[in-house]
Formats: C-alpha cells, sequence, structure tokens
C-alpha cells in the first residue's frame, strides 16, 4: 500500500507554513494546533501594526490542557517574533453553571459537567492568570483591564464555554473594545461548533450570529476552506473549521500590508529562539 504523503501548506499564509514546520520539527500531531494557529495569525498581524505584546484568552479552562499547550505555543511564536503574549484563562471554577437559557442545551450539558481540580491545576500554571466566577461577570472586568492598558492588546481567542449565554457575554465585552486595545483581526477558535447538541441556533453558534447582528463595525467570521491550504495533519483535521476572525473594520489600522509568506521562508529554530 502507498503511503499517504501529506500535503505541504499554501505558502501565502504565514501561520500555515508556521504550523506545519512545527508539526514536522515534532515528527507528530501537535496538541492544540488551532491555538497554535491563532496565536502565529495574530503575531502575524500584530507584527503588520507594530505591537509587540498582545493578550491571549481561553474561555472555558476545565482540566487546564488547552491552557498550558497555550503557554507553549506561546513560547514558540515569542522565540519566532519576539512577540510577548500574557495568556489569562477564565472558568467558574464549579463546571457547566445552571441555565433556564434554551439555546445552553441543558438538556444535554448538565449542571456541574467540566468542573476544575483547582488544587491539582494551580500548580502548572506560572506564568498563567486564571480568573474564576461566572463569566457573565469577569469578562467585563477583565476586558477594562485591557482597555485601561493594564493588559497588552487582545490578540487571540479560545472559546470553549460549551453554552450560549456565557460565549455571547464574552464577545460583547470582546467586541466593545477601543481599536485601540485590540488587534485589527482577532483570531478566534470555538470548539464547541460540531456534533450533537449543537445546531446553529444553539451554542457557541447561536452567540456568534447574535453577536454579528449588533454591530457594522465588529463582525465575526469564519476562515472558509481553511483545511484546504493547511499542511501535514491539519489537512485532514475538523478544527480549522472552528477558526474564525473577529473583524474591528473601524481599526484605523485595519488595512496595514501583513507580512507575506512564500515557499521558501525561513522560520527560525524554536529550540534556539534564533
Amino acid at each position: 500500500m502507498r503511503e499517504v504523503v501529506a500535503p505541504k501548506p499554501w505558502p501565502f499564509d504565514e501561520a500555515a507554513v508556521g504550523l506545519y514546520r512545527c508539526e514536522q520539527k515534532g515528527r507528530g500531531v501537535l496538541s492544540y494546533p488551532a491555538y497554535l494557529y491563532g496565536l502565529l495569525a495574530a503575531a502575524r498581524t500584530a507584527q503588520a501594526v507594530g505591537v509587540n505584546a498582545v493578550t491571549a484568552l481561553e474561555f472555558g479552562v476545565a482540566g487546564g490542557n488547552g491552557l498550558r499547550a497555550m503557554q507553549r505555543h506561546a513560547q514558540v511564536v515569542s522565540a519566532w517574533y519576539g512577540l510577548d503574549v500574557t495568556i489569562v484563562g477564565l472558568d467558574s471554577g464549579g463546571g457547566l453553571l445552571p441555565s433556564s437559557e434554551p439555546r445552553d442545551c441543558a438538556f444535554a450539558l448538565q449542571e456541574g459537567e467540566f468542573a476544575m481540580d483547582h488544587a491539582a491545576l494551580a500548580p502548572h500554571l506560572e506564568g498563567i492568570e486564571l480568573v474564576l466566577g461566572d463569566v457573565e461577570s469577569t469578562v467585563t472586568s477583565l476586558t477594562s483591564r485591557i482597555a485601561d492598558g493594564d493588559l497588552p492588546p487582545l490578540g487571540f481567542v479560545a472559546h470553549d464555554l460549551d453554552v450560549y449565554r456565557g460565549t455571547l457575554a464574552a464577545l460583547t465585552a470582546l467586541g466593545a473594545l477601543p481599536v485601540e486595545a485590540v488587534l485589527p483581526r482577532v483570531p478566534m477558535y470555538f470548539d464547541d461548533l460540531s456534533g450533537y447538541p449543537y445546531t446553529t441556533q444553539t451554542g457557541e453558534r447561536a452567540a456568534i450570529d447574535d453577536f454579528n447582528q449588533v454591530s457594522d463595525t465588529r463582525k465575526i467570521g469564519r476562515v472558509e476552506n481553511l483545511e484546504q491550504t493547511l499542511g501535514g495533519s491539519a489537512h485532514w483535521a475538523n478544527w480549522p473549521r472552528h477558526v474564525h476572525l473577529m473583524h474591528v473594520f473601524d481599526h484605523p489600522a485595519y488595512n496595514a500590508a501583513e507580512r507575506v509568506a512564500h515557499a521558501d521562508l525561513r522560520l527560525r529554530d524554536t529550540s534556539s529562539g534564533r
């Protein structure tokens, strides 16, 4: 049987090239590749607009595997781009909260699921800030810190809250950030868009649609057919269909030219940071 060779990425997406290089270097499928792709895309945009530090968020931490993977990926991005990444995780701490909102799918997602073992997780979160509480309350305080400059501009967001209400609260607060506190395009990964009980009318997808009805200058759109342009195992994966961008159309540097990758792009060695 002939071996199936993974395709190379489309060379004009620098984030795709970086993702491919990391997988080839590690000789295996990466952990949370969507987080690495999102951080690389954020770094590309940050470089274009002259930003040297960004904030990366994860909504829905649970066991903390995603947050720790984000930290590892941020180290790679920092070595390649010289970009400082401040990582913040937000979680209720007690799993899914009770809800009477039908679009939260409480019929299938039970209260208390995905609870965090904070005592076990805390020792592994050095250099990461963890914000506990109902996201409908905590996200407003967090975005105030970003808007005030206490945290760097928003660069990347991973959404893993499962439910409609919390996701919409997060998107509403992030979408209200002033232009100086956000990149012109913010990569967003939505974990819960596929399979039962999620539909176009429930959960994170419904939250995205409702967010898009509110403003003409802040819109969230899926990166269409991303998997077709990615190399390695990502070419056949489902996660690229969950990658979106929050467009900040009123950003004064929205059209600042991004670096264009090419076939002989030389990304620096992650082991040395050179």
